[in-house]
């Protein structure tokens, strides 16, 4: 049974943990990352062991981040012992990898914002209103008495910039921007994490175009996707931007990104204007928000579109 805890219980089962392994989810975005990031820092300035995990390929748009190359990806002959696992902005088991499985410890912890959430560990701490987990880590650090330093605030106001779409999307709220601007009283740069977020290399303007070329409608332009097969695919470009090029043009009301990863595994991101995408993403094991969510499909490219995209059309009639 998975316990619900307030702010205040969530710090206290925190304080009471020695050594913690903090889980990134896979497809790490900058706000598991920053978070993660973020309370480890905080956790290890109160004397405790922290270990961080993600079960797949860093982004190198991240690698600016501070302590990012503290995480580890643990090998599923592992054996980890540790007194709480912490799984950070996952809305479901699978997202956190191999972690449950490595990981030997007393109780699971998840820290999440996404509607969507299974309910998976024996605590939950859930703030679907919370524009993006990092919000959330931001609470939490002052709940555990910690005070801030510059890196701190870094990875809690990269969280913020991720998963508002850089202060645009619709889930930027007052709070949002509140907490930003205390973020940078405290000495964030903006124009240091726009500049390091927005710089693209080479490879991935390259691959970009290839993308583009790819660019299918359906119902009369109301959906519109795109595709990286595996033979274009490198875990090294950064393609979490692509799918914003389908999903601004006049008329999409979903925009979908295909990307097969592997022969028989494929992950898909889904925006929306107006239908609630997290249903579908939910129905097929994943998750998100209602106008931005994701979901891997254990299938090759091809067939993985097939089984998706009726139920995308299915979504606008």
């Amino acid at each position: 049974m998975c316990k619900i805890l307030n702010l205040e219980e969530m710090a206290g089962l925190l304080k009471k943990a020695q050594k913690l392994v903090l889980v990134s989810h896979i497809s790490p975005d900058g706000d598991t990352l920053g978070s993660a990031l973020a309370l480890a820092r905080a956790l290890r300035s109160l004397g405790k062991e922290v270990i961080l995990n993600v079960d797949d390929d860093l982004p190198d748009v991240y690698r600016f981040l501070p302590g990012i190359d503290d995480f580890r990806r643990f090998d599923a002959s592992e054996s980890v012992p540790a007194d709480l696992l912490v799984i950070i902005d996952a809305s479901s088991a699978d997202r956190a990898g191999n972690a449950m499985q490595v990981v030997k410890a007393a109780g699971v912890l998840n820290i999440d914002h996404h509607k969507t959430n299974t309910r998976f560990a024996d605590y939950l701490y859930l703030d679907a209103a919370a524009a993006a987990t990092a919000e959330i880590i931001y609470s939490l650090i002052q709940a555990l008495g910690v005070r801030f330093d510059l890196d701190m605030a870094t990875c809690v106001y990269e969280g913020l910039y991720t998963d508002t779409g850089s202060f645009k999307y619709s889930n930027t709220t007052s709070h949002t921007m509140g907490t930003a601007g205390k973020l940078i009283d405290m000495g964030v740069d903006p124009s240091f994490i726009s500049d390091n977020m927005e710089v693209k290399d080479r490879s991935q303007i390259e691959m970009l175009g290839k993308v583009l070329e790819t660019m299918t409608f359906l119902k009369d332009g109301r959906i519109a996707y795109v595709e990286i097969p595996l033979e274009l695919y490198d875990h090294n470009v950064d393609t979490d931007s692509f799918i914003s090029f389908p999903r601004y043009i006049r008329g999409v009301e979903i925009a979908v990104l295909f990307k097969q990863v592997e022969a028989d595994l494929t992950r898909v991101s889904f925006r929306s204007k107006t239908a609630d995408v997290a249903k579908i993403a939910l129905g097929f094991q994943g998750g998100g928000h209602q106008k931005a969510a994701g979901c891997s499909i254990h299938a090759p490219l091809a067939q993985a579109e097939e089984i998706v995209l009726k139920v995308v059309e299915a979504a606008l009639e």
